[in-house]
């Protein structure tokens, strides 16, 4: 996405304000003096004032700059708008620069910060139009079906699955539960992967467990820390030939019944905790060596993944990017 005006020194929030503010009201009539002392004076109900009041003028003058022309659509910019440059002002560390915030990929990871996905999709949708409207390009892609399913696990929400397991009503259903955790949490395993896992598939070495991946992307991939405690439960005691998760499932029908797995006993699916894993690779590995570990042919398979990808501070970044690569 480029920008409207790359060459346009910054401003501060506030004389970016003032100037939004007499430019939007010059029409004089009674409709836009409404709207706009409308915004001039919103505040959000469930935004902290010491979260609000550092990012208001910049908000604001965004609103201002949009032009929207009914109140509705004017209040619903208002919402999304202000949960958007909180978060990334305070949560995602963007500086209040309009071209430090409205770009797809950071649209997009703000978006799944709503369970919802009917709401994620409106987010996405208000918030690049907000950014065509300030003359930003328009971007070609929007969430659908498939692009919304990819929604990882919060860190906050993987501690309550280490209970679920633990809950569960048998010895081999606290097991299975454990296994999926750990192959699929813990090695990033899909449900077919999974199913093919036996007790030989699986090493305990000195610095944890391995897992040996075999089908059509064969592989040898370490559980990580964290998921291989999950792994000491699950495993222990399992034959060589021993099916490591539900192994008295008929073999025919072991892969369809992992992948309902989570639905039906009211625990984590196993293609979001696949997901959780990529994106935390994502962040740490290179490209060839997370194509890899993850089992895809090229690196084509991550472009859907690319959208919640973290980028470094910048201090850490140039570091980074000073020591790689050839040297004289």
């Amino acid at each position: 996405m480029t920008t409207p005006d790359e060459t346009q020194p910054p401003t501060s929030p506030s004389s970016q304000l003032e100037r939004a503010a007499a430019h939007f009201g010059q029409s004089n009539d009674h409709a836009t003096l409404e709207l706009q002392e409308a915004i001039l004076r919103y505040h959000p109900r469930r935004i902290a004032p010491t979260k609000w009041l550092p990012v208001r003028d910049f908000t604001l003058a965004c609103i201002l700059d949009a032009k929207p022309h009914d109140m509705l659509y004017t209040r619903i910019l208002l919402t999304f708008a202000s949960r958007y440059v909180v978060w990334a002002f305070h949560d995602a560390g963007a500086e209040l620069r309009r071209d430090d915030l409205f770009y797809p990929s950071m649209i997009y990871r703000f978006a799944r910060t709503y369970p919802s996905a009917k709401t994620q999709q409106l987010a996405e949708t208000r918030l690049l139009n907000l950014a065509e409207a300030l003359g930003y390009e328009p971007s070609p892609h929007r969430l659908n079906k498939q692009s919304r399913e990819i929604r990882p696990f919060s860190h906050a929400e993987l501690p309550a699955f280490e209970s679920w397991a633990a809950s569960r009503s048998t010895d081999r259903a606290r097991r299975d539960s454990y296994g999926l955790l750990a192959l699929a949490g813990g090695a990033g395993l899909g449900a077919t992967e999974i199913a093919a896992v036996r007790g030989r598939d699986l090493t305990r070495t000195p610095a944890g467990w391995v897992v040996r991946v075999t089908g059509k992307a064969p592989r040898s991939i370490p559980i990580r820390v964290g998921w291989d405690s999950y792994a000491d439960i699950a495993f222990e005691g399992l034959g060589d030939d021993d099916y490591a998760v539900i192994p008295h499932r008929k073999e025919s029908s072991r892969e369809i019944a992992l992948m309902h797995y989570g639905a039906r006993y009211d625990g984590p699916a196993i293609r979001r905790l696949r997901i959780t894993w990529i994106v935390d690779q994502i962040n740490v590995l290179p490209l060839a060596s997370i194509v890899y570990a993850a089992g895809f042919k090229n690196v084509s398979s991550l472009l859907r993944y690319a959208p919640l990808a973290e980028v470094m501070p910048e201090v850490e970044l140039h570091a980074l990017l000073r020591s790689t690569g050839a040297t004289q």
